[in-house]
């Protein structure tokens, strides 16, 4: 374990995340639940879908972040089965977490434009007036998360790579097994 994952902030986001995911999923299966039984005894729940889309939407991206914290996201790295163990392999772990980094702060981007056009236009719903932006943001929210742990997670690969390969390479050259011996 590095020293990052050992700081409160750390900790206490994985926490916060789990609990969203509980709450969320509650939700969700609640408000689902609530429908089934009011549509069979012909009560009116009118606009519960509103409630179900932000708290589903939430859901979704609380589950986003975790998925990269966790890093069980879905992925379809078939080279890194493929690839015997060695440089090749770990340039292309390299590329393929820096394309994570930049295709993330790129959704970011357009999370956050989507979020400031709700604010802007004050879009609601149309049953119970709920601004958009309440759902919306959780776009937004995912993937600020889900980008700072792809970030993270880069800057330990790039020093593993150092690490396995240039200090190693080094050390080879010189002789050396200890930091600053020549």
């Amino acid at each position: 374990m590095n020293t990052l994952e050992g700081t409160r902030f750390w900790l206490a986001l994985q926490k916060f995340l789990r609990f969203g995911l509980i709450v969320c999923g509650v939700a969700v299966a609640s408000i689902t639940f609530m429908a089934t039984v009011t549509r069979a005894i012909s009560i009116d729940f009118r606009g519960y879908e509103e409630f179900l889309v932000a708290f589903a939407i939430w859901l979704y991206m609380f589950g986003t972040a975790h998925g990269s914290f966790e890093k069980s996201h879905i992925t379809a790295d078939i080279l890194a089965i493929l690839m015997k163990e060695g440089l090749f392999k770990d340039i292309v772990a390299l590329i393929r977490n820096l394309l994570t980094v930049l295709l993330g702060i790129v959704f970011l981007i357009w999370a956050l434009e989507l979020v400031q056009w709700t604010i802007i236009m004050g879009t609601r719903t149309p049953t119970w007036r709920i601004p958009m932006t309440v759902s919306q943001s959780a776009m937004l929210f995912g993937l600020v998360v889900a980008s700072f742990y792809h970030v993270v997670y880069l800057y330990f690969e790039i020093k593993g790579f150092v690490i396995k390969h240039i200090k190693k390479k080094n050390t080879v050259i010189t002789g050396s097994d200890k930091e600053g011996e020549v």
